[in-house]
């Protein structure tokens, strides 16, 4: 029961409940272990708990040859356990799995029609799909002296200029999933899900009226792609690549090169999925 407790995520409370009932999101269907944070609310710095194994560390040294220099061994003996116990018991604590259960920033409610994420101090913030402007993604292999070692995942939801949601975690997808592991890949398949619902059908329905769909600096069009450089045809275009390290490059004859990491570019999936159809050509090198 104990284990089951600190990695199931709570029902939704009645703050998190009204949040959803007037951004009209609809039905309650699940939760999902991932962290979130907001654009526009600074994160906190976390204790510097080092200092604190530092001085613990000091006092399990100092303390019992002290006492036992003044006093004798019968007093720095029961000096010696004091300290060493007291940096034992926490670094049991800063190492074992937490006991309690998850805070309001790690996990997300999903509705019919958006999300809820919980906040400290009885807060909750809702994010209707339809409030939902462009999404950054930021899917990233991490490596240790040529090792893996896990994948962070995060998706930037806009919700306007300078307002936004952050949803991810870092997962290792090489071992057997575990109860306690974030569920942010199945979180994910849902955020990429909406972002095709809701921007591809506009984005084919403008090429197709012979329009330019904008991606941030770059834009594409039926019959050829703006850069900031300029405005190269298909034709003219030597190489389109999603490399292994998140970066797309793109090559022309005329525009010379240019080169963005994914995230940077607004509803990444949808712009791929574009460019795939305009340019058949384009490479995809996924790790």
């Amino acid at each position: 029961m104990g284990r089951s407790d600190r990695v199931n995520v709570p029902p939704p409370d009645e703050t998190a409940t009204r949040a959803a009932r007037e951004a009209g999101l609809g039905v309650y269907l699940r939760g999902f272990r991932a962290r979130h944070e907001a654009e526009e609310r600074p994160s906190r710095r976390r204790p510097f708990t080092p200092f604190l194994v530092l001085l613990l560390a000091g006092a399990a040294l100092v303390l019992p040859a002290l006492a036992t220099r003044l006093v004798g061994p019968g007093l720095g003996v029961p000096l010696l356990l004091l300290p060493f116990g007291a940096l034992g018991w926490f670094l049991w604590r800063s190492f074992r799995a937490p006991a309690a259960p998850l805070r309001p920033g790690e996990y997300v409610y999903l509705y019919e029609r958006g999300l809820v994420c919980p906040g400290e101090g009885g807060t909750a913030r809702a994010v209707p799909w339809r409030s939902v402007t462009a999404m950054h993604q930021d899917v990233t292999r991490t490596y240790v002296n040529g090792g893996y070692t896990g994948t962070h995942y995060a998706y930037r939801l806009r919700t306007g200029a300078r307002q936004g949601v952050t949803v991810g975690g870092f997962l290792d997808e090489e071992t057997v999933p575990r109860p306690s592991d974030p569920q942010i890949r199945e979180l994910a398949q849902i955020v990429l899900d909406e972002t095709l619902r809701r921007a591809m059908a506009p984005a084919v329905a403008a090429l197709e009226d012979g329009e330019r769909v904008e991606f941030g600096e770059v834009a594409l069009h039926a019959e050829g792609i703006g850069l900031p450089s300029g405005t190269a045809p298909w034709e003219r275009v030597r190489r389109f690549e999603w490399r292994g390290d998140g970066l797309v490059v793109v090559r022309t004859a005329g525009a010379g090169r240019w080169a963005r990491e994914a995230k940077e570019i607004p509803d990444f999936p949808v712009f791929w999925a574009l460019v795939k159809e305009l340019f058949p050509h384009a490479r995809e090198f996924r790790r």
